[in-house]
């Protein structure tokens, strides 16, 4: 009997946790119940196994055939001892018996030898059906390791033509034997990535346990990259080598290892693998004001990028516009000065065209920067929410509103009434113990809200109404608001003190160091001034550089109705806890492409960053001690998205850009957020199939629409450095096609030209040979072969008791196969039947 799926045994594992639950169940099963239940799973179980049973025949006399295995992992001293007993039993049983050896083919025994560089069993037992088309015996001599066919197929086949085959299983010889077993390369880099080579070797020796000496070569193209000594230990090892991609196409990378002592095959020391190496990336840098970005972009640029910078203005808000670029970098860019349609542009050319997106932290940027609840905070893997804190200490917030009469022209809802509003508003994000101010400005000043502490004596309420009482002006003095206001601030008992100046028109006064004197006092008495411009009649230059002086944030409100919700964000920024601003040491997470190569132990601490949350989707690789995230990475979509919860230099970089790892932390960074090769109009892949390889070549306009009557070529660089150039056919439409014949070993590099109405298409791709697998190792479990020869000689009513002596033909198999199946499938029924009477009978009683 057969069991032609007998993976499906694999179910019986269940059969434990059945018996558990039905001896727990509620209403308690007899043993002869929960027996009975079993034994149907069992059946069933064998059922899908799928057993037959071979039908015995009439006896039948006929020739006799000795076959037998001379392929190469047998060694020479295997397959002489194996063809000298195969001389033996044909000498014995006289002339008219056959001799076959067969390897990767098949050859009638003698003094000619078939290739040994595989053991097609299938094709060798073929080979016998079509010898013996009337039946007869056959004496099969293996170790039923086979590299290529169906030998089971090919055993059913031959026993319908009457042919038994009696085995006579080899065991496998031990042998020392070292070998490259795998030669792992990226698919492909950008210009000027340094890269990981992983060599991956399989040892061993039945005289000895020590490692082996050798020397490992890896070659990139024809140059020689290096030669180093290595000890192998037993069993499976890797090497890790590194290579810089320099010029753009592929590399065809070989490796191989020269053993000091004997090794039994040469043939699996080498291995092939390829990379492509792609064009240097096209970057977008953007960045909202001043040089935040410039020493970031010189640290991408030497490692061979192509950065533009651009202000946030500057952004496309065309997808199309945006897909010319490979990935875009944020540094310190407030969600404030881009443009919805901006924002939801990145976002998609993200997520739906795969480019990178790596934003950094600033004063300006995440919560900080009016994230929360914006197209781009859908695609980082942080959360613009600050972790859960103990009770935050209390803070003095300062709202300076302007009052002037220029605040009253609108459309409907004048600018005055909407900044009173957005302070009510404001005022919900304090919490008792915090402190507030409102001051008032025209041409001179009014405290509308002196300074009061919330929940002492004064509730929120009775501060909101004050402010709604406030009424408009006449001029603007913006000089003469902070002059009164930031000493008051500074007065203030509590260490958090923050500014809110709101405005909508140009000073009086145009005195820029006696601003920046005013502001920078401020500064020195640990307060941030934050400004608010209110349509395109306000001072942004100044108002700008006002944030920039009070380590603050800028909005620019293009529309008085956005200022509720931006004079709230602002007032949540300054009152929460959003930023940790004191040495922190950074700690890694886990493991990541994203800072490897680097020591965790000398990443430089920082000065601060912004506290937030990561994705439950996102990979926290830095963190800070109190497990907040400073680098946290995700796949958003088609794309990957990076975010730096720190800056890139000021105000929390530290030491970070006068690093030495600085360069290759950010390089790394940038091109791990890369998209991987377009594949563009052409796509070309090399397929195998039934002994056949074959180059095909796809083309597509930008339509999809095929292209058809091109001239196609190929230019193909073999493994030892000569070239060969073919010509393809069209084969379909817009498909054109060429057979290839690979006979060297090892890594090819393979360009191919399109040529059709004036236009040129180029696509490269790599390809490798691997070696025979008769060569493989580690070795097949010798099992393996013992269970396919006894299924071969179960199926053709053979033995695998061979008596060499008894040479005649013997009784021959009808090659019809009974399916056991349905009577495992059938008694199972049965069974059940009988187990729903027992239980009957249990509940009657």
């Amino acid at each position: 009997m057969i069991w032609q799926a007998p993976h499906m045994f694999w179910l019986l594992l269940v059969l434990p946790a059945l018996l558990l639950i039905w001896r727990r169940a509620g209403n308690r099963l007899p043993w002869s119940v929960v027996g009975m239940r079993l034994a149907i799973v069992a059946l069933l179980v064998g059922a899908l196994a799928d057993p037959i049973r071979p039908l015995p025949g009439a006896p039948l006399a006929g020739p006799l055939i000795v076959l037998y295995d001379q392929s190469d992992s047998l060694t020479p001293a295997g397959q002489a001892a194996i063809r000298a007993e195969a001389e033996a039993i044909a000498a014995a049983a006289g002339p008219e018996t056959r001799l076959l050896a067969f390897g990767a083919d098949v050859v009638a025994g003698g003094d000619r030898l078939p290739d040994g560089a595989g053991s097609d069993l299938a094709a060798a037992i073929a080979t016998v059906r079509h010898l013996l088309p009337g039946g007869g015996r056959v004496i099969l001599i293996s170790d039923g390791q086979t590299t290529g066919g169906d030998a089971l197929i090919a055993a059913q086949q031959a026993a319908q033509v009457g042919i038994r085959i009696d085995v006579r299983l080899v065991s496998p010889p031990a042998v020392s034997e070292v070998a490259v077993t795998r030669f792992d390369a990226p698919a492909f880099v950008r210009s000027g990535e340094t890269f990981e080579l992983r060599i991956a070797t399989f040892y061993q020796s039945p005289v000895s346990s020590d490692a082996l000496a050798a020397r490992l070569r890896v070659w990139a193209d024809d140059q020689l990259l290096g030669e180093e000594p290595i000890f192998i230990p037993s069993g499976s090892y890797e090497f890790v080598a590194t290579h810089t991609a320099t010029e753009p196409g592929v590399i065809r990378l070989r490796t191989e290892l020269v053993p000091d002592r004997n090794d039994t095959f040469t043939a699996n020391n080498v291995a092939g693998a390829t990379t492509l190496v792609m064009p240097p990336p096209n970057i977008l840098l953007i960045e909202d004001s001043g040089d935040e970005g410039a020493v970031l972009a010189d640290a991408l640029r030497r490692a061979d990028m192509v950065i533009e910078r651009s202000s946030a203005s500057e952004l496309p808000a065309n997808l199309d516009l945006l897909t010319r670029f490979d990935g875009f970098v944020l540094v310190d860019v407030p969600a404030t000065q881009l443009s919805l349609e901006q924002m939801v542009a990145l976002r998609e050319v993200v997520r739906s065209e795969g480019k990178g997106l790596t934003v950094i932290g600033g004063n300006q940027s995440f919560t900080l920067g009016g994230y929360a609840e914006t197209p781009l905070a859908d695609a980082l893997p942080l959360l613009m929410t600050p972790p859960p804190r103990p009770q935050r200490a209390p803070v003095s917030i300062l709202f300076i509103i302007d009052r002037s009469a220029s605040m009253s022209a609108t459309f409907g809802i004048s600018k005055f009434d909407m900044a009173k509003e957005a302070a009510i508003l404001s005022l919900t994000t304090l919490q008792p113990g915090d402190r507030v101010g409102v001051l008032a400005f025209d041409t001179e000043t009014i405290w509308t809200v002196p300074f009061r502490t919330v929940g002492e004596g004064v509730s929120l309420v009775e501060l909101q109404d004050q402010i709604a009482t406030m009424s408009l002006g006449g001029g603007t003095n913006i000089e003469r608001a902070l002059s009164v206001g930031l000493p008051a601030l500074a007065n203030e008992p509590y260490s958090t003190r923050h500014a809110v100046l709101l405005t909508d028109g140009r000073s009086y006064s145009n005195n820029y160091p006696r601003y920046q004197q005013l502001v920078e006092t401020a500064r020195a008495a640990q307060i941030t001034l934050s400004t608010i411009a209110i349509g395109s009649d306000s001072d942004t230059e100044l108002l700008n550089q006002l944030a920039s002086w009070g380590n603050g944030r800028y909005y620019f409100v293009a529309d008085a109705t956005d200022l509720p919700r931006i004079t709230f964000q602002e007032s949540e920024i300054a009152t929460a806890e959003l930023t940790v601003e004191q040495p922190v040491p950074v700690i890694l997470h886990q493991p990541h492409p994203l800072v490897r190569n680097l020591n965790p132990r000398e990443l430089p601490p920082l000065d601060g960053y912004i506290a937030l949350q990561p994705r439950p989707e996102a990979s926290m690789v830095l963190k800070s001690p109190a497990e907040d995230p400073l680098l946290a990475v995700w796949q958003y979509g088609l794309g990957r998205s990076v975010a730096w919860a720190a800056s890139a230099t000021s105000p929390w970089a530290g030491s970070w850009p006068g690093w030495p790892g600085y360069e290759q932390f950010w390089a790394q960074i940038v091109q791990y957020t890369l998209p991987t090769p377009d594949s563009g109009p052409l796509q070309v892949q090399v397929e195998t199939a039934h002994g056949r390889t074959r180059l095909v070549v796809d083309a597509r306009s930008a339509g999809g629409k095929p292209i058809d009557l091109a001239q196609v070529t190929a230019r193909i660089a073999l493994p030892n450095g000569n070239e060969q150039n073919i010509n393809l056919i069209q084969v379909a439409p817009g498909r054109y096609a060429r057979d290839l014949s690979f006979t060297s070993v090892g890594p090819y590099a393979i360009t191919v030209t399109l040529f059709a109405n004036g236009q040129t298409l180029q696509r490269s791709i790599g390809y490798v040979q691997l070696p025979p697998a008769e060569y493989a190792f580690p070795p097949p479990q010798p099992l393996q072969g013992e269970r396919l020869l006894e299924q071969i000689a179960t199926l053709t009513g053979g033995s695998m008791e061979v008596d060499l002596s008894a040479t005649t033909p013997a009784a021959r198999t009808s090659g019809e196969v009974v399916a056991l199946w349905p009577y495992l499938a059938g008694l199972a029924l049965l069974l059940w039947l009988v187990e729903i009477a027992l239980r009957r009978n249990r509940l009657l009683v």
